[in-house]
């Protein structure tokens, strides 16, 4: 049904990008998940984009920021579906801003473990329902702030390297 989050031959650690990154954090199976306020901020692309997150590395445990769930309206700029097995939902205001938003692979044997595991099977099924006509389109996506280390290189991310990760909800 799901593939598997295993990235090949050549990924030592499994999946989610093994040690490289905070793996824990990014599924919710870290030790604060259950602190996460539930009660979306509803923001906008710019505005995300221009939250004070704190630098991180690979140890540190959730960060304030990453304790919030956000609901952002904007337009899918791109769809993706990674090779680890997650989608990749591509935000923009239009006027060259981005935001990332991820739905983990819930084959994933670690997000199998997240509290928010039902969450990303119903998104996993609404984006493969309309993942043919999706980008264009006008979407919310609510779900809970997450500091990025991966990725410190030009990809029409955030500024600030957040993202949306976990995506727990996701409509027209």
């Amino acid at each position: 049904m799901y593939s598997s989050c295993n990235k090949g031959s050549n990924n030592d650690d499994d999946s989610c990008n093994g040690e490289s990154t905070r793996r824990a954090v990014k599924i919710c199976i870290d030790a604060e998940a259950d602190l996460i306020n539930l009660n979306p901020i509803d923001i906008n692309v710019k505005e995300f984009g221009e939250l004070n997150a704190e630098e991180v590395d690979k140890e540190d445990e959730r960060q304030p920021l990453e304790k919030n769930v956000y609901r952002i309206t904007a337009v899918v700029h791109k769809l993706s579906h990674h090779r680890d097995g997650d989608w990749k939902v591509k935000l923009t205001d239009g006027d060259d801003r981005f935001v990332n938003c991820e739905n983990p692979n819930p084959n994933c044997e670690y997000a199998m473990n997240s509290i928010f595991h039902n969450n990303y099977l119903v998104v996993r099924d609404w984006i493969n329902e309309n993942k043919d006509d999706l980008e264009g389109k006008t979407v919310t996506i609510t779900g809970i702030g997450f500091i990025d280390i991966d990725h410190k290189y030009p990809r029409n991310a955030a500024e600030n390297e957040m993202e949306l990760h976990p995506i727990l909800t996701i409509s027209f």
